[in-house]
């Protein structure tokens, strides 16, 4: 999230969100995802250990075939989660924006494939006797938008790098305001400013 003028990016949200710095913000992005991934996956097993009891005693009508292989789908697709956000907290910790941008698309398209991959499940759920959990369209419903939240860390932190080589600064500690302020801050008063009141 930046605003892009002439010969830099200003990025959006650069000092950081909701108390949070963006690299802080970027490697909570990462560790929420591992562990949502590890839930998910404990969600979908129990669905999937359902899914051959329910279907076998109905008659395979339509596209009730796919059920289980949406779920296999949905795993395989967690799974490939893990290395995919192990290879983003080391590109935090080693600056590389490449890894950064990858995991933002990756997000949306593992987002956007679980989203298709419910419907589809839910589609084929109508012509058998199975039936699509609540609870999975609260996860996902839910988790879509934390991860826009944790995204848009994400993308600032990136931009905060292409910024700092681009002007090659690579610091990203805010630089220190000069002592020689025409105005001192009202709410703190030194001891010159007491000096005045008497």
């Amino acid at each position: 999230m930046a605003i892009i003028s002439g010969d830099a990016i200003i990025p959006l949200f650069g000092s950081g969100t909701c108390g949070i710095a963006p690299k802080a913000g970027s490697v909570l992005a990462g560790v929420y995802m591992i562990l949502m991934t590890n839930m998910y996956l404990i969600f979908e097993f129990r669905h999937l250990s359902l899914v051959p009891i329910n279907v076998a005693t109905t008659e395979t009508k339509g596209i009730t075939w796919i059920i289980p292989y949406c779920y296999y789908t949905a795993i395989v697709l967690a799974f490939i989660t893990y290395p995919i956000c192990f290879y983003y907290l080391y590109c935090i910790y080693k600056r590389i924006i490449v890894g950064l941008y990858m995991y933002f698309v990756w997000i949306i398209f593992y987002d956007m494939a679980n989203l298709i991959i419910l419907v589809l499940t839910n589609k084929a759920a109508y012509q058998s006797t199975f039936s699509v959990s609540p609870l999975e369209w609260f996860g996902l419903a839910s988790r879509i938008p934390v991860d826009c939240f944790w995204l848009s860390f994400v993308i600032t932190y990136a931009n905060l790098l292409v910024e700092g080589r681009s002007i090659g600064r690579m610091s990203l500690k805010p630089r220190r305001i000069s002592r020689h302020v025409a105005e001192p801050p009202k709410f703190r008063l030194g001891m010159s400013a007491k000096r005045v009141q008497w």
